[in-house]
């Protein structure tokens, strides 16, 4: 919703008049913002696509720090969990298969980089330029699992002038952290830029007998080196590192109630201690080291540019994790021990035309492959000798009630990709799009051996079953489209409609196969500036035809116990549309507001509840609520020669549900977040102050619910931050 931010420099998709809006802009005006939404530099009120842009500026007023902070900036976009996998969704689609091989439904790129695991997704976020969200299939140009849609983050890069900033921040939870970046021109040809992030804070989450969970302790550093040997060429070259420890996410249990029948009572539950407070045993732990070298060169051959962009990532990975049974009981140690190291490679290699002749043209070739090897285990811990007395802690001797041993996984995706768009007059454009993509996974040497929980539960013997893969090997290729009609009436109103294919490659699991999952998308959309360019008003409408979504839901295992497992569901059909408004009152004076509808229904999927087959059509589908609402109201108050601005800004979305079955017990009521933030500017922005108040609701917002699991007895929660305050102390140099 966050659309305003400093004039940028660029060349527009044609020639600007006297009275663009780019002109209008230095007169006070809004600004326009340049984006790549498209792998090429267009302004984004011309760009043809339903797109939210977040700045510098709105980044660091919010405290960016993760992409589950990120998601309460962009409309339209949900974030929950599921353990410590990051689910993002786009319009209700999203992917719930977050095991080694499965897909996120929205692309995440940082500088073009596409992160795979779902585990890492959340990563540390600094020194950032700015964020695209984009709405709707991307099959064509950004390809790679976006049937939802796609978050593209851009670093800062190095510039021609010298300059550097130091952030310290102090709030409740024991906050402290730090960021800082430098920017050294070397040279005319040679410019660094080097930046940092700490935080600390203390856990959300009242966990004694352990350490408060939910907390974060994390670190990361980035160096930019751009190299410029000729005025043709360029090349940025970009180095780093993060790291996450603490206890990490944490899940709540509420034990499961049962109707008088003996069944499952699905109907909403009261959450004890407001979410705030609740036992998990000690011992838990996260940790999480990324490497990620990255580089991107471009050279100009005149009729066209050349460019070659991709990276090497090294992800560490080891967490261990009560699965949310009830303290009181004796499976509340039940316990998943996770230890991964995906190392992932990127290549993108593109031709793109100048952008200022009729025909405007891209070509590329991708290629991904990411190696994984994992070992998981489902432990419990009791005290030796007398069982079945639980452990007071997660500590050793545990006794494994399932093993899963990885030692080979890849997954491998090639693509050839093509996008052109022809001026059939100044103002009106066809455009066209394909792209072939080609998938392949494998699971090699696995292992994957179980006892029987509720024997040993029962009696404490041990008698492992082999559980044979379901397939060790798959592969799966399609070929996705775009096609587009564009009529940029008047230099600051544009009407657009669209047609766009998705797809996400198949996979497997222990447990199943399943399909790819495939999207159709129709989208009329309007860009507008009004009042000598201080109103802006975008608006989209849209109709998904979804089938064979990848889905997850539980299933008996050989062995007697309960695994989570990946199913097609068969179609649903997704519509609605949405508004977005940014008004510069005056000069001191600024409205944003966004309003979105969303219908989105499952039309036919037959799945197993209760033990038998039951058709889910008319059920929502998950994290999709009918409607949201954002509103922001922003004034600066001039004092001498700085400035204070004050900002209230809040976010509404009517109920959701977690699980497809749209339970009681995994709603997401209707709720409102809200926050204040006042900002004091000195002279020249040499130096900031600013308060924040964050969730002033404080509301209780699920990040996960997950209703029937045999295993653990209980209905189980995770949440998204309480209320947080705080101050942050910019200084310029």
């Amino acid at each position: 919703m966050l659309l305003a931010g400093a004039s940028l420099s660029a060349v527009p998709a044609h020639a600007q008049d006297a009275t663009s809006p780019a002109a209008e802009a230095s007169q006070g005006g809004l600004a326009d913002i340049v984006v790549t939404a498209e792998k090429r530099p267009s302004i984004a009120q011309r760009a043809p696509i339903a797109l939210s842009v977040v700045t510098s500026e709105a980044i660091k007023r919010q405290g960016v720090g993760n992409v589950a902070d990120l998601t309460t900036l962009t409309p339209s976009v949900g974030f929950s969990q599921n353990g410590a996998n990051t689910v993002i969704t786009v319009r209700g689609v999203s992917s719930r298969d977050t095991n080694q091989l499965g897909d996120p439904a929205v692309s995440i790129s940082l500088d073009g980089f596409y992160f795979q695991r779902s585990l890492g997704l959340n990563i540390a976020l600094f020194d950032l330029e700015r964020v695209e969200a984009l709405r709707g299939p991307q099959g064509t140009l950004l390809g790679r699992n976006a049937t939802g849609g796609a978050l593209n983050i851009i670093t800062a890069k190095p510039t021609d002038s010298f300059s550097a900033a130091l952030t310290g921040e102090v709030g409740n939870y024991d906050l402290i952290a730090t960021q800082g970046y430098v920017n050294i021109p070397v040279s005319d040809k040679v410019k660094l830029r080097a930046a940092f992030m700490t935080r600390d804070r203390d856990g959300y989450r009242h966990n004694a007998p352990a350490r408060d969970g939910d907390d974060d302790h994390s670190r990361a550093a980035r160096l930019h080196l751009l190299l410029q040997p000729t005025d043709r060429w360029d090349v940025l070259l970009t180095g780093e590192y993060s790291h996450q420890d603490g206890v990490g996410p944490v899940i709540q249990p509420v034990a499961h109630r049962f109707l008088p029948n003996g069944q499952l009572d699905t109907s909403r539950v009261d959450i004890p201690g407001d979410g705030k407070r609740f036992a998990v045993p000690s011992g838990g732990f996260i940790r999480l080291n990324s490497y990620n070298i990255r580089w991107n060169t471009n050279y100009d051959l005149d009729f066209a540019t050349l460019t070659y962009l991709g990276g090497y990532r090294s992800l560490k990975y080891a967490n261990v994790r009560t699965l949310g049974a009830d303290y009181a009981t004796n499976r509340r140690n039940f316990t998943f021990d996770q230890h991964e190291r995906p190392r992932s490679w990127n290549h993108e290699l593109r031709l793109s035309s100048k952008s200022d002749t009729p025909l405007i043209w891209q070509a590329g070739l991708y290629y991904f492959r990411e190696k994984n090897s994992t070992v998981s285990l489902f432990r419990d811990f009791r005290v030796p000798g007398q069982f079945p007395t639980p452990a007071a802690c997660l500590c050793e001797p545990g006794v494994e009630l399932q093993i899963f041993r990885k030692p080979d996984l890849l997954l491998q995706s090639k693509a050839v990709f093509g996008q052109a768009s022809y001026a059939i007059t100044d103002q009106f454009r066809l455009e066209g799009g394909a792209r072939y993509s080609s998938d392949k996974k494998h699971n090699l040497s696995a292992t994957n051996i179980a006892t029987n929980v509720n024997t040993y539960i029962n009696t404490g013997a041990i008698n492992y079953v082999n559980n044979p893969p379901s397939a060790v090997r798959l592969s799966s290729h399609r070929t996705t489209f775009h096609a587009a009609a564009n009529y940029q009436w008047t230099p600051r109103n544009l009407l657009y409609a669209k047609f766009d294919t998705g797809y996400k490659s198949g996979g497997f699991t222990d447990l199943q196969v399943y399909g790819p999952e495939n999207i159709k998308a129709w989208e009329i959309g309007s860009k507008n500036r009004f009042l000598n360019n201080t109103l802006q008003v975008n608006l989209s409408a849209f109709l998904y035809k979804y089938k064979d979504q990848q889905v997850q839901q539980q299933i008996t295992l050989p062995s007697g116990g309960i695994g989570t497992g990946t199913v097609n569901a068969g179609a649903s059909k997704l519509y609605g549309g949405d508004v977005d408004i940014v008004y510069q009152v005056t000069p001191n004076d600024r409205i944003e507001l966004f309003g979105a509808y969303l219908h989105a229904r499952f039309t036919d999927f037959v799945a197993v509840v209760n033990g038998a087959n039951k058709q889910l059509a008319g059920n929502r589908l998950q994290q999709a609520p009918d409607w949201v609402f954002n509103a922001g109201y922003e004034h600066v108050f001039p004092v001498g020669d700085g400035s204070i601005t004050t900002r209230l800004q809040t976010h509404y979305e009517s109920k959701s549900y977690f699980t497809f079955t749209n339970y009681g017990a995994d709603k997401q009521p209707g709720y409102m977040r809200s926050d204040i933030i006042v900002t004091y500017a000195a002279p020249d922005d040499r130096w900031r102050l600013e308060g924040y108040v964050r969730n002033l609701e404080d509301k209780l917002i699920f990040s996960n619910a997950d209703v029937v699991s045999t295993t653990y007895v209980s209905y189980r929660y995770q949440y998204q931050a309480p209320r947080t305050y705080g101050a942050r102390l910019t200084v310029n140099f």
